[in-house]
């Protein structure tokens, strides 16, 4: 292992979600301290944002559709002869990947000189029902076969990896995003709360588990609003008679619109039914929200605190902890106050550039 002092270069090649951000976030605060270099996808949607970062750049382009994966194939072993003699002119002795992207996993651990240390960051412990892709996959194996260490964000995704890696694994805590519109008050329970699911919409995320729950606390008389907001197959279900009592923006929201989406919401809801762990949970953190989530995954440790957890992965459970959230104010207060006390004392992206670095972690393995 390198010295934490040594030349870093951090890695994401993905055009939108948290990826871009938490590479952002991440080079933001390491850089203000240390020799750090990036490595980024020039048509990310927030690419001005990274290219102002004041630190050594390498733009990759990718692609834009999935016929530009193989179309772009030539381009890419062009940049990766470009990148590997990039990273020795520079000096740099450690690479670390803060989120996978398919090219970028392949390519990586391909190009990378043997005595360049590199680690992987893992947010998933594996692909998702109907989200797994033979050039992930393979990737994935790819990355775990070149990393020198591999740092994950909860104890649900280090038990899915520990068993098939060798390598030390560092627990992290997932600092949260800031929020643009910035929360500097308890939240108050509005007579009408609305109560917001935001993400992709899949089917492993529940939807229709939420439908239903929406269905029950309506007929028992408890008013609110729900909105779904998202982009994925799901939004078939926006057609049926209990879609049609939510309100959908069924779209990719671009990162410039999300702040102002998540405000809205008094409420937000995890009903998944298969998860690792929630990017969106820090959303609901930074926006001092309060939550429900099924007991699924790491999410009932990441809303600990702010967020109430349903005692099965059932319509009538998940209802049930709704309820008593969208009913009670005092108990909304406190768990909003308490998401804002977490927002300030948690692990923050300081923390997170400096443990990798010097390969330690603040979480029990």
């Amino acid at each position: 292992m390198h010295s934490p002092e040594a030349a870093t270069l951090w890695v994401h090649w993905g055009r939108n979600g948290a990826g871009p951000k938490f590479l952002y976030e991440t080079v933001k605060a390491d850089c203000a301290t240390n020799s750090a270099f990036i490595s980024f996808n020039p048509d990310s949607e927030i690419s001005e944002q990274l290219e102002a970062l004041p630190v050594s750049q390498f733009s990759v382009p990718t692609y834009n559709s999935k016929l530009g994966v193989i179309t772009g194939i030539p381009r890419l072993l062009a940049n990766m002869y470009r990148l590997r003699k990039w990273i020795q002119d520079n000096h740099i002795k450690r690479v670390v990947s803060t989120m996978e992207s398919i090219y970028q996993s392949i390519a990586i651990p391909l190009l990378l000189p043997r005595d360049v240390e590199y680690v992987s960051c893992i947010h998933d412990g594996q692909s998702h029902p109907g989200e797994g892709h033979i050039l992930q996959e393979f990737g994935r194996h790819l990355e775990l076969g070149r990393a020198d260490f591999i740092v994950t964000f909860s104890d649900a995704v280090t038990k899915i990896l520990q068993n098939n890696v060798r390598q030390r694994i560092l627990v992290e805590d997932h600092p949260p995003f800031d929020a643009d519109i910035p929360v500097s008050e308890a939240r108050t329970l509005p007579t009408v709360p609305v109560v917001g699911f935001f993400g992709r919409l899949q089917k492993y995320k529940g939807l229709d588990l939420l439908l239903e729950s929406a269905r029950i606390l309506r007929e028992s008389g408890l008013e609110f609003e729900l909105e779904i907001v998202g982009h994925g197959e799901e939004a078939v279900l926006q057609e049926t008679e209990a879609g049609k009592q939510a309100s959908w923006d069924a779209r990719w929201i671009p990162e410039s619109e999300i702040s102002h989406i998540i405000s809205r919401f008094d409420v937000m809801v995890f009903p998944y039914i298969e998860a690792s762990q929630s990017g969106p949970v820090t959303l609901a953190l930074s926006h001092a929200i309060p939550c429900v989530s099924t007991p699924v995954g790491a999410i009932p440790s990441q809303v600990a605190g702010f967020g109430l957890v349903s005692a099965e992965v059932t319509a009538e459970s998940f209802a049930e902890e709704l309820r008593k959230l969208i009913s009670d104010a005092p108990l909304y207060r406190e768990l909003s106050q308490s998401a804002l006390e977490l927002k300030h004392s948690k692990f923050s992206w300081n923390d997170l550039a400096r443990n990798i670095r010097s390969h330690e972690s603040i979480s029990s393995e």
